[in-house]
């Protein structure tokens, strides 16, 4: 079995450099070295500014935050837009990123599980963000379904529930989700194809998400499943059809029991075309893998991300400035 030597940049702070998806499926086919001199960088953009600058070879990015692929910086890229380019580039949204490859928290429910789970419900529906959305739309959703009943936010934005400036754990969050009927789950952008766990924590916990962002979301997920409001527009049509499932029993059990999925085997499919998009990368000798060019205007760019990256790790007020810039 071949040995390909790689490392990761650029990605949270809880990951697993030797246990994660990525090297999950890469060692179904390959001996995987986790080296400080890799022949491959697997890297995202959720972390440190600018860390895969260091690797000087072939460089696969995973987009976890909302920028859209550089190519002339990244052989590969696996991201949220929806384009096409050669064997370079696979769309798999941060969404379905599951970070042991294993996804039944999808699995759809019996009517008496979705009976049971409705009657251990104990708040109308819940706000958690640490930041304001750039659109707005989320705060619009929180005020326009507050005109409703209470809303509980237990994040450090619009925070209605003591606690302040803390920040909501994951756990905490889980907990506050699974308690409430509905979740706004609005992205921070509405972007075409931009689709992160603000969706999928809502189906994770058993809680119907009410939806603003993707443009596109129909093409991702099921729109059965969950809310979707699509503009402001439609915050009264929002709030008529949130107070309908909330006082019909039956159609929000109904709603609870659609699968979140177009299809059954949809991210079995996806991390099927994901393994492929990898093997394919990794099966080549690190000098034919590069897709990038790497001389003149390309080459001054490389250099200054180099020198960004030089700077973020010298002064830190300028790493808070570039996160804040990203986000």
């Amino acid at each position: 079995m071949k040995t390909v030597k790689i490392n990761f940049a650029g990605f949270w702070g809880s990951f697993k450099k030797d246990d994660n998806l990525f090297v999950r499926l890469l060692r179904k086919h390959f001996n995987v070295e986790i080296s400080d001199n890799p022949d491959f960088v697997i890297c995202s953009n959720r972390g440190e500014p600018f860390e895969y600058m260091k690797y000087d070879c072939v460089r696969i990015m995973f987009m976890g935050e909302n920028m859209s692929p550089d190519f002339t910086v990244f052989d590969y890229c696996i991201g949220f837009d929806f384009l096409q380019f050669g064997d370079r580039y696979m769309r798999m949204p941060f969404a379905f990123y599951f970070n042991d490859g294993i996804f039944d928290v999808f699995e759809r429910l019996s009517r008496e599980q979705a009976k049971q789970i409705l009657k251990n419900k104990k708040y109308f529906c819940n706000f958690i963000y640490g930041h304001q959305s750039s659109h707005g739309m989320r705060e619009k959703l929180f005020y326009k379904l507050g005109e409703y009943k209470p809303v509980i936010s237990p994040g450090s934005h619009l925070n209605n529930m003591g606690g302040g400036e803390k920040r909501c754990s994951w756990k905490e969050k889980k907990d506050f989700v699974r308690a409430s009927k509905f979740t706004i789950a609005g992205d921070s952008i509405n972007y075409p194809g931009f689709v992160t766990e603000k969706i999928v924590d809502p189906f994770i916990c058993r809680s119907i998400p009410i939806y603003f962002g993707s443009t596109r979301i129909d093409e991702d997920f099921n729109t059965d499943a969950f809310i979707w409001c699509r503009s402001e527009s439609e915050l009264d049509k929002t709030l008529e059809r949130v107070k309908y499932l909330d006082t019909h029993d039956d159609a929000y059990i109904d709603m609870l029991m659609q699968s979140p999925l177009l299809y059954e085997n949809q991210l079995a499919d996806l991390y099927e075309n994901l393994e492929k998009f990898l093997v394919n990368i990794f099966s080549q000798q690190p000098r034919d893998a590069i897709r990038r060019v790497r001389f003149f205007a390309a080459e001054k760019h490389e250099n200054q991300l180099r020198e960004y990256m030089r700077r973020c790790e010298k002064t830190p007020e300028f790493v808070k400035k570039i996160k804040s810039f990203i986000k």
